[in-house]
């Protein structure tokens, strides 16, 4: 049943288990825990429901992340895309050659094709996963995702650090990473004048903010920049109508004549 009132703690708390699934551990070897398993449709030699691979692994994971954010926590649908493309775009920058893959191309070939992705949320008549990630499915086909990469995994660093100890403020200088790399991302004009964008600014602004509510010797963010209105003044046709018309000539070379029209 989903909380009404959850922490923003005990959600990056599940999305860092989640985390722990799989993963690559260290010379490029992929390690994998049994649960990562459970949204695997694939089929080897010896087992059925089981990943080989790491993009089969990704693709459970990020059924894992909705599944289990959507069952635990009241967030709006838009949010749960936002933190699910997020995540699986951070994961998919561990491993090559995933790390240069368009999010758009993993989603069509891979996600789309699990069959967990089609199935029903709990107490919905026809509302699916598939239909949770399509309200952001812009955020798919640009490369700039892959510039929150960084950022999200030092969020995720700084909350399994607090959970593990509460009040835990003793990581300023992965605070200041953060900070640092957020504000590239807020002068980076391909961002911030993208709307769907900003919407991730904001979100990674919150959820750092909280952990600097309870942590004021981390750095404080800058305030996330206005794009510049694209709008082009014009003249409006009925505006401004040319009552006089001259037209100056030369005559003998010597004087100026405007004739004048009404």
């Amino acid at each position: 049943m989903a909380k009404s009132d959850y922490s923003i703690e005990d959600l990056y708390k599940d999305i860092n288990t989640i985390d722990g699934y799989f993963g690559v551990d260290g010379g490029n070897v992929v390690y994998s825990k049994g649960e990562i398993h459970k949204y695997c449709p694939y089929n080897n030699t010896f087992r059925e429901n089981y990943c080989d691979y790491y993009h089969q692994m990704a693709t459970s994971g990020v059924i894992y992340v909705l599944k289990n954010l959507k069952e635990n926590y009241d967030l709006e649908d838009d949010k749960l895309a936002e933190y699910a493309i997020l995540w699986l775009r951070y994961k998919l920058n561990q491993k090559a050659p995933y790390n240069k893959t368009q999010l758009n191309t993993f989603y069509t070939s891979y996600i789309q094709t699990n069959e967990h992705y089609n199935d029903k949320i709990n107490n919905s008549v026809n509302m699916t996963y598939k239909d949770i990630i399509d309200t952001k499915k812009d955020l798919m086909g640009i490369k700039e995702m892959t510039k929150f990469s960084y950022p999200f995994k030092i969020l995720l660093l700084l909350y399994n650090k607090n959970n593990k100890k509460s009040g835990n403020c003793d990581h300023s200088d992965d605070a200041k990473k953060f900070a640092d790399e957020f504000e590239k991302l807020n002068n980076d004009s391909n961002i911030n004048w993208n709307a769907s964008y900003r919407k991730l600014l904001f979100r990674l602004s919150d959820d750092y903010n909280n952990l600097k509510n309870k942590c004021p010797n981390f750095q404080s963010l800058p305030e996330i920049k206005t794009p510049p209105s694209k709008l082009i003044p014009a003249l409006s046709t009925f505006s401004v109508i040319p009552v006089f018309l001259g037209i100056a000539y030369k005559v003998n070379n010597k004087e100026l004549k405007t004739i004048i029209f009404l």
